[in-house]
């Protein structure tokens, strides 16, 4: 019976986004992460941390003021033009990480409604492993917020599965070209 009770929660994310009172909408999802806290907040709070399930590129500082550069291009270099900044706008450790985008690839549709969004990671121990809630907020009425979404709803549920699988698979090699 005790071996049932330590057994982890189902895997998966689940999808709990929503829309507010005043209509703007926000994408959240949910899930067990079979890592401790602080394992899962070093992943999400620090530029080490990225490289190992987001991106192969990543500089800068992950704390509150500085800004975070990071780029899915393996040959980017700090300040390149097409890396995406970050700034965390809060910082707690092992336990949230909020941040914006300031600065997109050239190109990115609908940049300046984006840098109105705010997403946050919060983490709460849980079964051994780490209960992750993930909220990207601030996305408006309109067809550009319709637009960005459609795209980050489907984006940021990749996203959040891939940070789940590195701590079932283990950190990925990112820059490696196939």
């Amino acid at each position: 019976m005790l071996a049932a009770c330590a057994t982890a929660p189902a895997a998966g994310i689940k999808d709990t986004s929503f829309t507010n009172a005043q209509g703007s909408r926000t994408i959240q999802f949910s899930g067990w992460i079979p890592a401790p806290t602080g394992e899962v907040f070093a992943a999400v709070a620090t530029v080490e941390g990225w490289k190992t399930w987001a991106v192969p590129s990543a500089f800068g500082e992950a704390k509150v003021g500085p800004i975070m550069e990071t780029s899915y291009d393996p040959a980017a270099k700090a300040g390149d033009p097409a890396n995406i900044q970050q700034e965390f706008l809060e910082l707690v450790p092992n336990r949230r990480a909020v941040f914006r985008t300031v600065r997109t690839p050239p190109g990115f549709p609908e940049a300046a409604l984006y840098y109105k969004t705010i997403a946050a990671f919060d983490l709460a121990p849980d079964s051994g492993g780490t209960r992750l809630t993930f909220t990207h907020s601030g996305f408006g009425e309109g067809k550009g917020f319709d637009t960005l979404y459609d795209f980050f709803r489907e984006g940021d549920a990749s996203t959040i599965e891939e940070l789940r699988k590195r701590f079932e698979t283990g950190p990925k090699d990112l820059g490696k070209t196939e």
